[in-house]
């Protein structure tokens, strides 16, 4: 599989690093680009500027609280059928409930900071062309607890 096109808009170093971190402890390849505020962002992903040959990210984790522009005005700009994968860092379940009734839950998936790898995974499971990905990672997880045999099921070492 390609390496996943990730984006990421954070501010914060150390969350940076952690989900970097936590991503290659799931063994996901991945090619990141870190952008530190929200106004770069809408250039990045609407392509102006000096973004205007930028990639398409398979997947953008987008912080709330950001400089310039907050995580809520970067998904404002977007048009209406602007079809990205989000996952929403968030560090508040209440600013998850404001946002799942202005954008719908279909499209956003959200992470309550600390980042986890079940929470990256069911971020993935949001997205068709990632679902797959999240199954590869939970089976290959499978694989290193036992090992499979002929019928399909799990023997246990």
């Amino acid at each position: 599989m390609r390496p996943l096109k990730i984006l990421v808009v954070e501010d914060n170093e150390a969350d940076i690093y952690y989900l970097k971190t936590v991503l290659d402890r799931m063994g996901v390849t991945h090619a990141m680009s870190v952008l530190g505020d929200g106004e770069t962002a809408v250039k990045f992903l609407l392509k102006r500027g000096i973004h205007a040959k930028a990639y398409n990210p398979d997947l953008i984790f987008l912080d709330l609280n950001l400089p310039k522009l907050s995580g809520v005005e970067v998904l404002e700009a977007l048009p209406p059928n602007h079809r990205l994968a989000f996952c929403i860092l968030t560090s508040s379940a209440l600013e998850r409930d404001k946002l799942k009734k202005k954008f719908g839950i279909r499209r956003i998936a959200y992470v309550v900071k600390p980042i986890t790898r079940e929470m990256i995974l069911n971020c993935f499971r949001c997205y068709e062309h990632l679902a797959p990905l999240a199954e590869e990672i939970t089976v290959g997880r499978m694989m290193t607890a036992g090992r499979f045999i002929d019928s399909g099921t799990l023997e246990k070492r």
